[in-house]
């Protein structure tokens, strides 16, 4: 048992292993929190609302570590598949690179509408927060179903150039 433990906690260190981990983290955070925030809107629970827009915010920014831990692992996934693969690898590593900023402006967004939560000005915030998750929501899974052809070959539509 200690032994797979110990296995396991080196598994988590690498970098291979935990961007794996992270990648989901946006899409299902965001959806869950958006799903989370409406239903605690109708209900008009102050708490709940605070406790979705805190999800959404670090369901977002975890984009960050995700993409550092994607950049170091990287090289090694190169290693591993075929060389025919590679180009469309880096391709999509570059895509989660240069759209990781919607996340970011929207872990801000949800940071001041938390931070509005509880004042007048909260609910042109949360409105904004809640058609904006929706767009980024939308465009998550778009980046997840990319993200799946790269990895998934059951999935692959890429034919190698010959």
């Amino acid at each position: 048992m200690w032994r797979e433990l110990t296995t396991l906690w080196q598994s988590i260190c690498d970098p291979e292993y935990l961007h794996l981990l992270l990648e989901p983290l946006p899409l299902f955070g965001l959806g869950l929190g958006l799903v989370f925030l409406i239903i605690s809107f109708v209900f008009r629970e102050g708490r709940s609302r605070m406790l979705a827009l805190g999800i959404i915010c670090v369901s977002c920014a975890s984009v960050w570590p995700y993409i550092d831990l994607r950049e170091k692992a990287t090289p090694r996934i190169l290693a591993t598949r075929s060389p025919d693969f590679a180009p469309l690898i880096q391709e999509q590593t570059q895509r989660r690179k240069d759209w990781s900023w919607p996340y970011y402006a929207m872990a801000l967004l949800s940071a001041v509408a938390l931070s509005f939560s509880r004042s007048s000005k909260g609910r042109p915030l949360l409105l904004a927060v809640v058609i904006y998750g929706g767009l980024l929501f939308w465009f998550s899974i778009w980046l997840h179903k990319k993200e799946c052809e790269v990895y998934h070959r059951n999935i692959v539509r890429f034919v190698p150039v010959r």
